[in-house]
């Protein structure tokens, strides 16, 4: 395979990867804000619970997204340290890429049951937890630069999947 070719592999390989990831941060992104437009337009809420115990769904819901969140934090990092042992560069790739779906899907369906109590509440500490959850998303985004990072990648490696600056013309 010639280097250029390379390069539209791993162009696509990331497109793709950064697709599907923003895809899993639109959906519920358009839940949340379809959910907000009902509650600032003091339209009812999805369920009606009972105020006393209102307060502790809340609760319950940002434990368990900090539980969740930091337990798929640290699987995609125990992902990416077994697949930077792979001497692979492709299959350390596909690993990274599993990897880090696996994360995202798991974010995505938090924020889809955050987006769903704050329905049921309107509780503004769930716009909060919601906020936080797209934050964390942004900051750790699948981007050649992380998987540099994330998988250790020597500078050889790198070269090989920058498509952004090493492109040849």
């Amino acid at each position: 395979m010639s280097q250029k070719e390379d390069f539209k592999y791993w162009e696509s390989f990331f497109q793709s990867l950064q697709m599907t990831y923003y895809g899993l941060l639109a959906a519920p992104l358009f839940l949340f804000a379809v959910a907000f437009l009902r509650a600032e337009n003091g339209n009812a809420k999805l369920l009606a619970i009972p105020a006393d115990i209102e307060d502790t769904i809340v609760g319950i819901t940002v434990i368990l997204a900090i539980i969740e969140t930091v337990f798929l934090h640290f699987l995609a990092k125990r992902q990416y340290k077994l697949a930077a042992q792979d001497d692979v560069l492709v299959s350390k790739m596909k690993k990274y890429k599993s990897a880090t779906l696996i994360k995202y899907i798991g974010l995505a369906i938090y924020q889809i049951i955050t987006v769903a109590v704050f329905a049921m509440t309107y509780h503004n500490g769930l716009m909060g937890l919601f906020t936080g959850l797209l934050l964390y998303s942004s900051f750790f985004r699948p981007e050649i630069q992380n998987a540099r990072r994330d998988l250790k990648l020597s500078k050889e490696e790198y070269q090989k999947i920058d498509y952004k600056t090493g492109l040849v013309t």
